[in-house]
């Protein structure tokens, strides 16, 4: 088990990264000049016969490796850091080193690889899902064509993507060098060298590059959490053969550090990546060198649900898709490593999908008891709904999902119970329609659980439908009263009648709850837990207030996500973007400038939403500003001095005039 730290250590070590993050980055240009010298002398010696085709395709696999490193520093800006007039100059190395790789432009790379940090190990929108999973042989040739897929994603996915945008006329140009050197060579009598020490160094290399910047450190990819979703790898000296990447944790969590000071500042926030449940490993496993980190690709915290603070983010597989009704599926999803995800009864999800370009979130309740071993969750498709139509219509078992949480605190825990309270002798549980899916779970748990919180508790089931056929979890409520008839009862409401039905029937409303009641042994001393329709809630309230039942034995279901409502004073802010359109929108001080143009339909460019990428990035023109946070990784204090800001991080606090920060090569 790792070890935890104090707080005030914890806020100590977060902001210690960033005096390795300024500066000129001189280790990176002496690798640049390495890369230029070498490649220089190595095709001169091939031409000169030298050297031969088979050494010169061994050296420039190793040089086009080590020149990767000068274009990824590149893209993050790590090379000239808060530097502004190196900025030129480093954006020339980035383009310079990635000429050899012959169909990456630099532009188009720095951008696809910002939406790897942004979205690390999200199965519709990191680029770098495509080397992926448990399958070493399958990861092979993933790698191998990693290249060819960020072309392909350039060509569909981000075709209409603002951010890629800005590299197009940068890579057409890229192209027609690449192009006309590849054809000259040809023409010239040197198609056999360009075979050898080009074109086959270029896919070893996004070989070599595919397995140790992305399958190595993130496989299996189930998690997303910030903490979780990559590892340290440790062994002596393996920070020079990765130049650094063995430490991958550092640098997705401070994209901005410099490559050679990895190791320096994963020493400084060991202690933080420890508390945070972050995979650390070793080569080998914990027997040999007395080390007592797991072995590679051994930490239970990559391999199994992990989260912080109880909530995680995790990549799942569909297992299973159960029709219940005709609009309606449970969804059933493979354990991580034999693990499910931890929940408590009555809890609920979100699950995001990416449709018509663009990622939809929505929640939905687990529908299963904590100690049924598998995470459930239930789906009704809703009018216009795109991801509930989306999960009853075409989700198939092997799709993958992101899937976040728990959440919630409509929950029925009977192991929170202090071991002197009295068992609660009866729950009665008020669902209508599709609210019946965490209620099932609670059921299932009161039922089901060796508590003493739930020694002999009965458990009264109220189901409001709109007709027999719009029961979901039918099987479930059958088997739990043939399971507990003693303790389990059901009774059943449906608008519109059946033939022989002989229950209620109609909209239930406080006569009927009531009279519902009737049988139940200790109404005023129940515990009420209600789920479903806005009205159907009212009126379940309503009567129970009208009781004298306690507010505290009552609990009602209301989740959802939405942006914060405005408050405080509202500031006038105008941006101009890239491509010369301009907007003006208001947004108040509790606000970020990007929430507030996202809720006005207005597309600001941007990824990660919480200040870790950078895409966001823009020039304050006028006004004053701040940022939610001081340490957000995606910009350096040198930035910010110089007007710079994060629109998913700043929060006017006066008229504002913005700008679209551009580095389109």
């Amino acid at each position: 088990m790792n070890a935890k730290v104090s707080a005030e250590f914890m806020t100590h070590q977060s902001t210690d990264w960033i005096r390795y993050a300024q500066g000129v980055a001189w280790g990176t240009i002496a690798l640049f000049t390495v890369v230029v010298i070498g490649y220089a002398a190595m095709v001169t010696g091939v031409l000169l016969e030298v050297i031969s085709l088979p050494v010169g395709t061994l050296l420039s696999t190793v040089l086009l490796y080590l020149a990767f490193t000068v274009a990824h520093e590149a893209g993050h800006g790590n090379i000239s850091h808060e530097v502004t007039w190196l900025k030129p100059v480093e954006r020339l190395m980035g383009w310079c080193v990635t000429i050899p790789f012959l169909i990456i432009p630099f532009g188009l790379f720095a951008k696809i690889h910002d939406y790897h940090h942004a979205f690390t190990n999200d199965p519709d929108r990191d680029p770098d899902h495509w080397v992926s999973g448990n399958n070493f042989l399958d990861a092979n040739f993933r790698a191998l064509t990693l290249a060819l897929n960020y072309i392909y994603l350039a060509g569909t996915r981000f075709r209409d993507d603002p951010v890629i945008a800005q590299t197009h006329r940068s890579s057409i140009l890229y192209y027609s060098v690449t192009i006309t050197i590849s054809v000259g060579l040809i023409v010239l009598g040197y198609g056999v060298e360009l075979l050898m020490i080009g074109i086959i160094p270029a896919f070893l290399t996004s070989y070599i590059l595919g397995m140790v910047f992305d399958w190595i450190p993130h496989m299996p990819t189930n998690q997303q959490g910030r903490y979780q979703n990559t590892r340290s790898y440790l062994f002596p000296g393996l920070k020079y053969l990765t130049l650094g990447q063995n430490f991958h944790h550092i640098h997705h969590l401070y994209p901005r550090v410099s490559w050679y000071n990895y190791a320096r500042v994963f020493n400084v926030v060991r202690p933080e990546l420890e508390a945070k449940n972050s995979p650390i490993e070793h080569i080998f496993s914990g027997n040999l060198l007395l080390n007592k980190l797991p072995g590679f690709g051994k930490s239970p915290y990559a391999q199994e649900p992990s989260n912080v603070d109880g909530i995680g983010k995790f990549t799942l597989k569909v297992e299973h898709v159960h029709q219940e009704t005709v609009d309606s599926v449970a969804i059933t999803f493979q354990n991580m490593n034999g693990k499910n995800v931890p929940f408590k009864a009555g809890q609920y999800v979100t699950v995001t999908k990416l449709l018509n370009g663009e990622p939809v979130t929505r929640c939905y309740s687990i529908c299963e008891s904590p100690r049924a071993g598998k995470l459930t969750i239930g789906v009704k498709r809703v009018e216009k709904g795109l991801l509930s139509t989306y999960l009853n219509d075409e989700l198939c078992v092997g799709d993958e999902l992101t899937v976040s949480g728990p959440f919630g605190e409509f929950v029925f825990d009977p192991y929170s119970v202090k071991s002197t309270a009295k068992p609660v002798k009866l729950l009665t549980l008020i669902a209508g329609g599709s609210g019946i899916t965490p209620i099932i779970s609670i059921a299932q748990t009161a039922l089901g659980t060796c508590s003493k919180a739930c020694d002999g508790t009965k458990v009264h089931l109220i189901y409001a439908n709109r007709t027999i056929r719009d029961v979901m979890f039918l099987r479930q409520v059958n088997t739990l009263l043939e399971k507990y008839p003693d303790r389990f009862s059901v009774t059943y409401i449906f608008e519109s009648c059946h033939a022989g039905w002989e229950g209620e029937t109609g909209y239930l409303n406080g006569e009927k709850l009531v009279n519902m009641f009737a049988t139940d042994d200790d109404v005023m001393g129940s515990q009420y837990y209600i789920c479903g329709p806005e009205v159907m809630k009212n009126i379940v309230v309503a009567t129970l207030q009208e009781l004298g039942v306690q507010s505290k034995q009552i609990q009602v279901e209301e989740f959802g996500q939405s942006m914060p409502k405005p408050e405080g004073p509202v500031h006038s802010v105008n941006i101009v973007l890239a491509n010369g359109s301009r907007h003006e929108f208001s947004v108040a001080e509790n606000q970020t400038v990007l929430q507030a143009a996202t809720q006005e339909g207005i597309k600001l460019p941007h990824a990660c939403g919480v200040g870790q990428c950078g895409c966001c990035m823009v020039q304050v023109t006028g006004g004053v500003s701040e940022l939610i946070s001081d340490e957000a990784p995606g910009i350096l204090p040198g930035e910010l001095e110089r007007g710079l800001t994060l629109a998913c991080q700043c929060r006017p606090k006066s008229a504002l005039s913005l700008k679209e920060k551009v580095d389109n090569g």
